[in-house]
């Protein structure tokens, strides 16, 4: 080939790849708010949703935005940060939320955002969602609430999701797309029911969720809630989360994967983890102070190894479960180290410092 056909064609392959790269990076970026005024603007977060030209990106400004957002294609929302304001805050609109969906069971849900059945990942960050004001409907108050939708939630917080026992700071819940979805760095608390749930409605799991480094607290009134509930028909990896102050503080359900390792718990109100699921092994948590017990088992089969647990009255409740896979953990500061143990359970093989009572077989029979 002549030289400078060859340069030419080169020209040409440089100039198309060029555009090419050119025209996969450019995101449609959209403003909410008049901090980033080089983009086009909105004045709230479902007109920018609702733009002719879907967004790929919302770029949020501080303030406060009163509405109720539903997000159907994929798009990441995104708080930024100007001057000293780094806070952005959705709200209820004024007349209070309303119900905009329900969940795999038909129960009435008002969430906050609602990502409904979006193809393609939809990410939150730096997002705060208050619910203040709805306590006392009829209906379950969730801040985010992902539904047979895939995306990431990152450094979110949630806070005063209350409606008549049944307000809930996060819940994914799977489907026929099998969606993946992670919650990471995020604060949940002053729900009345639970921080994050995981779920689908199905005899197998239609659902991963990867929820850690987050913290979750309670801080209302509700006689029952719990931190991080597994259920059944997902796969719900917890690590590395801190829990205080709930009912109890993570529980896996009958029917539940996953796993639950490297959190720590304390002040529980009443159990720090409940194990309900076999397919779910609870291993290498610190569990500090807990009212009742600090683990409590439903299960006779799932792992339950090197945990660490202080201070509570019962350090693992067997509730008369036969689970010979109880080893290894650390128990100190307890009244009865292994409670509620079936009868001929005795190779169990944990370090104890400080306890009152190693082994006790009361209401499960003789030894």
């Amino acid at each position: 080939m002549p030289r400078i056909s060859f340069v030419k064609l080169l020209s040409v392959l440089v100039l198309t790849l060029g555009a090419w790269l050119a025209s996969a990076s450019a995101a449609i970026t959209y403003e909410v708010g008049t901090c980033k005024p080089h983009f086009p603007t909105y004045s709230s977060i479902s007109a920018a949703l609702a733009a002719t030209t879907p967004p790929d990106v919302v770029m949020i400004c501080p303030g406060t935005y009163t509405e109720q957002i539903e997000i159907t294609l994929p798009v990441t929302l995104e708080g930024v940060s100007v001057g000293d304001s780094a806070q952005v805050i959705i709200e209820p609109p004024s007349g209070g939320l309303i119900t905009n969906t329900s969940d795999d069971f038909g129960v009435p849900v008002a969430a906050q955002v609602w990502v409904n059945n979006v193809t393609g990942p939809v990410n939150i960050t730096d997002i705060t969602l208050d619910a203040t004001g709805n306590a006392g409907t009829n209906q379950e108050i969730i801040g985010v609430y992902y539904q047979n939708s895939s995306g990431t939630i990152n450094r979110v917080a949630t806070r005063n999701q209350q409606g008549n026992t049944l307000g809930t700071g996060i819940w994914v819940q799977g489907g026929a797309a099998n969606p993946s979805v992670l919650i990471e760095n995020s604060s949940i608390h002053d729900f009345d029911f639970a921080g994050i749930v995981a779920v689908t409605d199905a005899g197998s799991s239609q659902l991963t969720a990867t929820v850690k480094g987050n913290n979750v607290k309670v801080s209302t009134t509700s006689s029952f809630t719990e931190g991080i509930v597994l259920r059944s028909g997902a796969t719900t990896i917890v690590s590395n989360n801190f829990v205080s102050g709930e009912t109890f503080g993570i529980a896996s359900e009958l029917g539940a994967a996953g796993s639950i390792s490297g959190n720590t718990l304390i002040d529980n109100n009443q159990d720090g983890i409940v194990a309900g699921a076999d397919a779910v092994p609870v291993t290498s948590n610190k569990i500090l102070n807990a009212v009742n017990n600090g683990i409590v088992l439903r299960t006779s089969a799932a792992l339950i190894q090197g945990n660490s647990i202080l201070n509570t009255p019962f350090a693992i409740n067997f509730d008369c479960q036969a689970n010979a896979n109880v080893h290894s953990n650390t128990i100190s500061d307890a009244g009865t180290a292994l409670a509620f143990l079936p009868p001929g359970l005795t190779t169990l093989s944990n370090s104890y410092f400080n306890v009152s009572t190693i082994r006790s077989t009361s209401l499960c029979g003789p030894d």
